[in-house]
């Protein structure tokens, strides 16, 4: 075995036992403190001493006030799939599905008031095909009405599927929350085809005046023949 110096002992302080092959020239650590027949120990230097302890830098600007008024709510969606058994009916858009509800706002959630919803969902086609023309559909709304399976829903995103398995949407809607006891908003998702790794955000953002969004239809699937 090569001999090394008393001091190495393989930390910051001590130093490092490197061994140099004295055929191939390759330098290695083992991690031990002897080094095979062979080859030359090299010694890494130990860490020198700290210097003194140097002046304090001054103390950086204030930064720049929160806005309050922006971004008061964020949300984050969690992932989940929608599965075969719960998709609906291509052929009849209007049954009795209520969709995946993918997340609730209520009103303690944030002050009181006006707020614009968006959301940002995404998500995969699980087994998507040409020949059953999936589409996906994401939207708000209000728990009354998804308790009911009416129609009423609020800034509908869609996403078909052609030739691209990725599904991307932005659904933005809006909420009045007079009181904490007000309805809470749901973010829904309904589809055709099952999808796997559905998740995405929400912010809420307040305004102080605003004409209500009209309710818009929150999904017709493409038949096959659209392709």
């Amino acid at each position: 075995m090569a001999a090394y110096g008393v001091g190495v002992a393989n930390t910051p302080e001590s130093g490092y036992l490197l061994c140099a092959n004295t055929t191939s020239k390759v330098v290695t650590f083992n991690g031990t403190l002897k080094c095979p027949s062979g080859s030359t120990s090299l010694e890494l230097g130990a860490r020198g001493s700290m210097g003194a302890t140097g002046a304090r830098g001054s103390n950086g600007a204030q930064g720049i006030d929160a806005d309050a008024s922006q971004n008061v709510y964020y949300k984050v969606v969690p992932t989940q799939d929608i599965p075969l058994n719960v998709v609906a009916n291509a052929s009849s858009p209007t049954a009795s599905f209520q969709g995946v509800v993918m997340a609730i706002i209520f009103p303690n959630d944030m002050p009181l008031g006006f707020y614009e919803l968006d959301a940002h969902i995404s998500g995969l086609w699980k087994s998507a095909t040409i020949t059953n023309a999936p589409t996906v559909s994401c939207y708000f709304q209000f728990r009354k009405d998804y308790d009911r399976d009416r129609s009423v829903v609020f800034g509908v995103a869609k996403q078909d599927f052609v030739r691209w398995t990725g599904i991307n949407m932005s659904p933005l809607g809006q909420v009045d929350f007079k009181s904490v006891l007000d309805d809470p908003m749901y973010l829904v998702c309904k589809s055709s085809g099952a999808i796997t790794g559905m998740s995405g955000i929400i912010h809420a953002t307040p305004f102080t005046s605003y004409e209500p969004m009209k309710s818009t239809t929150p999904m017709i699937p493409l038949k096959p023949s659209s392709y």
